[in-house]
């Protein structure tokens, strides 16, 4: 799936850029791209956030690959990521593969490996995946161990982070509060406890899941599988120390590995070097 716009008509920011082959041999239709700066000669794949609002990492986003300069005939696909295109230095390398031109300042007969990007910034509505671990499979499915009447709060087997106070989200699947959200205002990966109650009585055996991230303002960070970086949203990262920052519309919870956020970024991740 990877990251899709799904405000308005993202033709209208779409730009022609070469791929960076000193941070990435491939990118990948779906993933994040970051800016050129320093020793970038082109977009590389985001990566994974490094301190508060990626502070450490300072990295600038420019927006989403949705498309590459091969011509249909030569498309690269990957059975796990979908359609790619991979960075070449070499002359040899370049022209090996004809190309399609892009938009933009480079001329069509340029044989360099290309993706079309659409180009986001902090207003762009998103939507992703959230993922275990490895891209693809879903958040740890929990089944309540010990229930309470007053939906107050409940145990179960461990979710995939330590809960933060206020920035996870519990969601019943199973039993009288199926289809119910709420914010988890304990700490904890098997002792859940909530500000305000889940409207019916939680029962032993009762199934759920957990993510960490909340309506509103949110904290997130990305897969960090070498050569996929920035493809969906990690369930298994804690919202407190390394991370985006995001403000959240909608969470999709409802079916195992269909588990989804729609979301923007922060002004943060576009405002240039801090």
């Amino acid at each position: 799936m990877g990251f899709n716009v799904i405000q308005g008509d993202r033709t209208i920011n779409l730009g022609g850029f070469p791929i960076d082959i000193t941070t990435a041999t491939n990118l990948y239709v779906g993933q994040l791209v970051q800016k050129s700066s320093g020793a970038m000669c082109g977009v590389g794949p985001l990566a994974a956030a490094s301190g508060l609002s990626d502070l450490g990492g300072d990295q600038q986003i420019l927006g989403i690959v949705v498309g590459t300069n091969n011509y249909p005939m030569t498309e690269l696909f990957n059975a796990t990521y979908g359609q790619y295109i991979s960075g070449v230095a070499a002359q040899a390398g370049q022209k090996a593969i004809m190309k399609m031109g892009v938009e933009g300042m480079h001329p069509k007969g340029d044989p360099q490996p290309m993706v079309l990007v659409a180009i986001i910034d902090n207003t762009t509505w998103l939507q992703t995946q959230i993922c275990n671990a490895t891209f693809g499979v879903a958040p740890t499915l929990l089944t309540v161990t010990t229930g309470d009447t007053t939906g107050a709060g409940c145990t179960t087997n461990a979710c995939d982070v330590t809960t933060v106070a206020n920035l996870c989200t519990m969601h019943f699947r199973t039993g009288a509060n199926a289809g119910i959200y709420r914010v988890v205002k304990s700490v904890s990966t098997t002792t859940h406890t909530f500000d305000n109650y889940f409207p019916y009585a939680i029962a032993v055996g009762d199934t759920a899941v957990i993510v960490p991230f909340v309506q509103g303002v949110s904290y997130a960070n990305i897969n960090e599988t070498a050569g996929y970086l920035g493809y969906c949203f990690r369930c298994d990262k804690t919202p407190a120390t390394n991370y985006f920052g995001i403000d959240v519309k909608e969470l999709d919870l409802k079916e195992a590995g269909k588990e989804t956020v729609i979301f923007r970024f922060n002004a943060a991740h576009f405002g240039g070097i801090r």
